[in-house]
């Protein structure tokens, strides 16, 4: 077998014969040309066998054990009888316009999945412009929302800070059942949920059966409006934390007032954690604390109730009895910061109770979330919405 013959065999691409073969450095250059004696015109459509002129086009292939293959094709330039249009040859298994095959290309999308374009570009020795170029327009052709959202049920609505400190916030929809991420909208304005929603169609809409929200009025209000069907959870985690802030906000009173007092020192985490999931030092260093204040240790023990509640309430009535007990017992405390928190609880109560019924939280968005803060992170920001939006959807399809 003749070397151009083996090359032939080993890049499997139809109607090519390799001429030559040369090899530079690390490169290994392919002198070839097609085997087609005539081509369709590309505006009459009929066929042409009469070559006006040859040319030539250089094209990058697969990388052959660490050397770069390059195509240098002889391409004939066709001029068509019926319309006397001038028109070269293509080739199906490269690109219009393109220095590179669509393997190759296939290939440089994948390098780019969870690395940054510079460092594919450095690993494939293209620019690192082209290679951010060739990801998003294969990106757009990959994209297939109408599948991602065709078997949603239970969708979380949820939203991640675009630009820090900037109050530039997007919003964040998953499929809660498949813990896959649906969409990135722009911001979270409630025409803007109304219009994405909308134009997905009234089938779209009525197969919604529950969302799953933190305490955000905007989302609530567009979920009543877009899906008649659907039940509305209060995420349990952002409850919680509305929780916690209230023992923070006494805790930090109490190392205000106590600025010696080693006990409210580094408490902070600890408070935080559920007794089950806390180490004996730290079980030590909340005793130590709570001989210091009663009050912290009260709010400590109504906020692992609530915990409890949530756990193991039979349905969403026997919910709503118990946490209007625990209501009445935490209003006896007098606390400024616990008083906010059972208005708050007062107004959503049956929304955080239909948590019992289906068991459904936000905790796979929440997880999601730091897939985006990853892409942001090795992409310096991100800060074009449209790229940094194709980008984690791809990641993540």
């Amino acid at each position: 077998m003749t070397e151009s013959r083996f090359y032939e065999e080993l890049l499997q691409l139809p109607d090519l014969r390799i001429l030559k073969v040369e090899k530079e450095g690390k490169k290994i250059i392919l002198q070839a040309e097609s085997l087609s004696t005539t081509s369709k015109c590309p505006q009459c459509l009929g066929d042409c066998h009469e070559v006006h002129q040859y040319t030539k086009r250089e094209v990058r292939d697969l990388d052959i054990s660490g050397k770069e293959v390059w195509l240098h094709l002889r391409v004939k330039q066709y001029v068509c009888p019926i319309c006397n249009r001038y028109f070269s040859e293509r080739f199906d298994w490269v690109a219009p316009n393109k220095s590179y095959t669509k393997r190759q290309s296939k290939w440089i999308f994948e390098l780019c999945a969870k690395q940054p374009f510079t460092e594919a570009g450095a690993l494939a020795n293209m620019n690192h412009k082209t290679v951010e170029r060739l990801y998003h327009e294969q990106g757009e052709s990959r994209l297939d929302l109408k599948k991602r959202y065709a078997q949603v049920k239970h969708l979380g609505i949820d939203e991640i800070s675009h630009r820090k400190g900037k109050q530039d916030y997007c919003c964040v929809l998953t499929d809660l059942e498949r813990g896959v991420l649906l969409d990135i909208l722009p911001d979270r304005k409630k025409e803007t949920l109304l219009k994405h929603f909308q134009s997905l169609g009234e089938e779209f809409c009525n197969q919604i059966e529950v969302v799953s929200c933190d305490i955000w009025k905007t989302y609530i209000n567009a979920a009543k409006e877009c899906f008649p069907k659907t039940k509305i959870v209060l995420d349990r985690f952002h409850v919680v934390k509305a929780l916690n802030e209230v023992l923070d906000k006494i805790r930090k009173g109490l190392r205000k007032e106590h600025k010696e007092e080693a006990w409210f020192k580094k408490l902070k985490w600890k408070l935080f954690k559920q007794p089950q999931a806390c180490q004996k030092e730290d079980l030590e260093l909340l005793e130590n604390a709570f001989e210091k204040s009663w009050e912290l240790e009260e709010v400590y023990q109504l906020r692992n109730t609530f915990h409890a509640i949530l756990d193991i309430s039979k349905d969403k009535v026997d919910c709503i009895e118990q946490l209007n007990s625990w209501q009445e017992h935490a209003a006896t405390l007098g606390n400024e910061h616990m008083n906010t928190f059972l208005k708050t609880l007062d107004k959503w109560k049956e929304n955080i109770a239909e948590f019992v019924e289906n068991r459904i939280t936000n905790a796979a968005t929440e997880g999601l979330n730091n897939l985006i803060r990853y892409f942001k992170r090795i992409s310096f920001g991100l800060p074009n919405f449209k790229n940094m939006r194709l980008r984690i959807l791809l990641a993540h399809a």
